[in-house]
């Protein structure tokens, strides 16, 4: 699941060609290849459902188009500082507002092997996902500064103790009430 972010990064290289500098907008027709390229690698890695996976395409498509250029992109294929600050810029302002679907499936499938509770992974998954929406815009920043050299925030979110304790609250609650919204 922690290679979600990483394969992001990849499909984007590997799907638009280089651009000259300007501050290009990514145009529609680009974000259109970059979502099916990501839903294609979503597959190939088989860590999340196909819904999850759409919505998680989706999310850091429009986000692309929203918060990147194409110079951006063509930066994420070089090396040094550009790379970098295009890196870091995907990582906060594509994936990190959609951390939450890859962390619903992570939760969800390994609730089902561990309780094998339809009702209480459902909600585990969803609450632990919604929370992962929050934490993640906090996190990310601070995770970035503390590492400016960071490749996988997601590992570091996962273990932090805020992360930790989060999850041992609502997995008790969705025991205890598992249609509880």
């Amino acid at each position: 699941m922690k290679n979600i972010l990483c394969l992001t990064a990849l499909l984007v290289f590997f799907a638009f060609p280089s651009f000259a500098k300007s501050g290009t907008p990514i145009n529609d027709e680009m974000a259109d290849k970059y979502f099916a390229n990501c839903v294609d690698g979503v597959k190939k890695e088989g860590t999340m459902s196909v819904e999850g996976g759409n919505k998680y395409c989706a999310c850091t498509a429009m986000n692309m188009q929203k918060s990147m250029s194409q110079e951006d992109i063509t930066d994420l294929s070089g090396t040094g500082t550009p790379q970098r600050a295009a890196l870091n810029k995907m990582l906060l302002d594509v994936n990190g507002p959609c951390m939450q679907y890859p962390v619903h499936d992570m939760l969800f499938n390994q609730c089902l092997k561990d309780v094998k509770n339809n009702a209480i992974c459902t909600c585990l998954a969803t609450k632990m996902g919604n929370f992962m929406a929050d934490i993640s815009k906090r996190m990310m920043p601070e995770l970035l500064e503390d590492n400016p050299n960071l490749f996988d925030p997601m590992t570091p979110i996962l273990e932090s103790p805020e992360f930790q304790q989060r999850q041992q609250q609502i997995a008790v609650s969705c025991a205890t009430n598992p249609n509880e919204k």
